[in-house]
């Protein structure tokens, strides 16, 4: 916090606005700490731009529209249809960076946040995803220069300032060195606010244009790096041969076979893994023009066309992903996709949007094949609720769901591109797997907490989620867990499922969870809002509902392919058994003979004096029995190293059909007790050595 002093020249400035008179200032910020956002806390471009949508949607925007300058990306636009800012909003902004109004009475006083609940948006009572206030200076990882236009509705001036960001390197200034309070002010830029008159009183909004994008930046969205990389393995010898090549006399069959100049150039990489859809690589000229006639720039290659309607280009991307999966590996979205389209697909993932078909509590039973909830009792085993819900309903209604039904409208477009959700739930890519279609568990936890201290559990947590279990993940970015706080996310999907340990890997593997927290955990997450301080409460008892969740899930797959094993060996079993029994019949109708009155194979445990019979034949149809000794079966079997039962039983059923085919014949008639036993044996090993 600032003194009384910074306070009162921070109110001059807000007079001397409202009087229409331009103001310079200092750009601050309420933490020393927080004057690192100036060279950029983020990893990518596209968590800026994750952040400037995120705070479109609490200023209840409908429509949030992003010009990158593809492919170019010298500068942006991010324009929003939201509440705008007041003078006094944008100036608090400007002083107190890291000091959000949200979720506090100052949000009220500056009517930026619900007047009965400030952790909810002003006019659609939407929960809040920012509270930290670094969002807007987010846009350091893309420029240090850049403007805000915003304009409430009933104004009839717009509210400007233009805004230039120092280096962290430089040395900051602390703004207020007297201040006795924890949150000193440092100057980390400068800022011009003005105010401009307008006819257009019902326009409401934000924008904000930045300029000069860093050289990084741009270098990152053009995917400089794999084209480079492209460029660096190119054979040094190889232009040389290409000529040497196009210069020779070939006959005009071998000349069609023969790949073009740039054919041959362009695919003449052996280690850069080129990505199948990008927007293109531009050349630049000495005078810093760009275009794609070079030889070393490349077209765009993208799903769709410019006809395609910008409400179905994000699906076409959506549905290549799934194409690629079909008939290979489920690919990687870094290797299929250049980093501009990558940053699309993570926006999608990240911000309040809807899914690319429905939520997958909006899905009806009757279109999951095996649809469980995960039990939260200790120990506890996941419960069947397949043909236990009311089909009238979908299965968030069903089970008393709430986060499929806090939906506002809300629309982001990128460059003629409309964002969804890209995670679909039906219709799938299957495999080879003996489970074809996904298993969905559902799950809710609201544990006690009444009973401890806020400063030990961190307050309330509430949270929805699921589990799907798929043959196929894809892409395989999507193999892991995704925490929403309040629908959003920052942080994509964790392949270890919070350091989930697990034998069966291959289980793990096929899974996608989503955990969609309705109260809680905002206080969990770091300053970058892309990880969370795993040792907070809430963190904590989300993993080990997480961990549980999945032992639920491994027991469950584990019994479902038994189950299906089971069934398939039975059939198999006996498939195998009729086909063998038919020849038998067809041998005893050939020799005139009643296939009913076949006798019976009995392997006899004499020493149990019980007898054992591995057979489907209806003994009351048998007219006499062959019985062979047990301990002598299973020395043979053991002679021959045969130990698996299925094997065990086929032997059985062959040695059977073997002695009803003689019999047909009348081949047994005169055989003793003991030479029938020595025949049975003999035709064992035979059938052995040959298994």
């Amino acid at each position: 916090m600032g003194s009384a002093s910074e306070e009162l020249k921070e109110h001059e400035i807000v007079a001397k606005l409202k009087e229409g008179q331009k103001q310079s200032t200092k750009l601050r910020t309420d933490d020393k700490v927080l004057a690192r956002v100036t060279d950029g806390i983020y990893r990518f471009p596209s968590s800026a731009l994750r952040e400037l949508i995120s705070n479109a949607y609490d200023a209840d925007a409908e429509n949030v529209y992003i010009d990158t300058d593809v492919p170019r990306f010298n500068t942006m636009t991010i324009r929003d249809d939201g509440n705008g800012m007041s003078i006094d909003a944008l100036v608090n902004m400007i002083h107190h960076i890291g000091g959000s109004a949200k979720r506090s009475n100052k949000g009220r006083d500056l009517n930026v946040t619900d007047n009965s609940d400030n952790t909810r948006s002003l006019k659609k009572k939407r929960k809040l995803i920012g509270k930290i206030g670094i969002g807007l200076f987010s846009v350091a990882q893309l420029t240090r220069s850049f403007e805000v236009i915003t304009k409430q509705q009933g104004d009839d001036f717009y509210s400007r300032a233009k805004v230039e960001l120092f280096n962290y390197s430089d040395e900051l200034e602390e703004v207020d060195s007297t201040s006795s309070d924890r949150g000193k002010s440092f100057q980390t830029g400068e800022v011009d606010i003005w105010t401009e008159k307008t006819d257009n009183i019902t326009a409401h909004g934000t924008d904000i244009i930045l300029k000069n994008l860093k050289q990084s930046a741009k270098d990152q969205l053009r995917s400089i790096d794999r084209w480079s990389q492209t460029q660096n393995e190119t054979d040094p010898n190889f232009e040389s041969y290409i000529d040497e090549v196009s210069n020779l006399d070939f006959e005009s069959d071998l000349d069609i076979l023969l790949q073009s100049k740039d054919t041959l150039r362009k695919n003449n990489s052996a280690k850069a893994i080129l990505p199948d859809y990008h927007v293109g690589y531009l050349s630049y000229d000495e005078n810093g023009l760009s275009s794609y006639k070079s030889e070393l720039s490349r077209n765009p290659s993208l799903p769709w066309t410019n006809q395609t309607d910008k409400n179905e280009r994000f699906k076409c991307l959506y549905e290549a992903i799934l194409e690629q999966t079909k008939n290979a590996v489920s690919p990687k979205l870094g290797q299929i996709l250049d980093n501009y389209l990558y940053a699309i697909w993570t926006l999608g993932l990240s911000v309040p949007l809807p899914y690319i078909e429905k939520h997958p509590f909006e899905h009806m039973e009757s279109e999951f094949e095996h649809l469980y909830v995960i039990n939260n009792e200790k120990s506890g085993q996941a419960i069947d609720i397949k043909g236990k819900l009311d089909p009238e309903f979908n299965i968030g209604d069903n089970l008393g769901l709430k986060s499929h039904g806090e939906k506002s409208k809300f629309n982001v477009i990128v460059d003629d591109i409309k964002l969804y959700r890209p995670l679909k739930f039906k219709d799938l890519p299957e495999s080879k797997a003996k489970i074809k279609k996904p298993i969905m568990f559902i799950g809710k936890y609201a544990p006690s907490l009444t009973d401890k201290s806020i400063k030990d559990t961190g307050g309330e947590l509430e949270f929805e989620a699921y589990l799907m279990w798929t043959p196929k993940v894809s892409p395989r970015d999507h193999n892991g867990v995704l925490v929403r706080v309040h629908d959003a996310s920052g942080i994509l999907f964790d392949e270890t499922f919070m350091k989930h340990q697990v034998a069966e890997q291959t289980i793990k593997s096929q899974l996608t969870a989503e955990i969609f927290v309705t109260k809680g955990l905002d206080s969990a997450l770091n300053i970058d809002r892309e990880s969370f301080n795993v040792a907070h409460p809430h963190y904590q008892i989300i993993v080990r509902w997480l961990h549980s969740a999945i032992r639920q899930v491994v027991n469950k797959y584990k019994y479902l392919k038994r189950e299906i094993n089971e069934k398939a060996s039975d059939t198999a079993k006996k498939k195998f058994i009729s086909e063998i029994q038919n020849v038998v019949k067809r041998s005893f109708i050939i020799n005139n003979r009643d296939p009913d009155e076949r006798s019976d194979l009995i392997i006899q445990n004499h020493e149990a004096s019980n007898k054992e019979t591995i057979s489907l034949i209806d003994n009351e149809t048998t007219i006499d029995n062959y019985v062979f000794s047990k301990r002598r079966l299973d020395e043979l079997l053991k002679k021959y190293e045969i130990n698996s039962q299925k094997k065990k039983e086929n032997v059985i059923e062959k040695s059977r059909a073997v002695l009803n085919i003689l019999e047909s014949y009348n081949l047994l008639i005169d055989l003793t007790v003991s030479q029938q036993e020595q025949m049975l044996s003999d035709i064992i090993e035979v059938l052995v050595v040959e298994v």
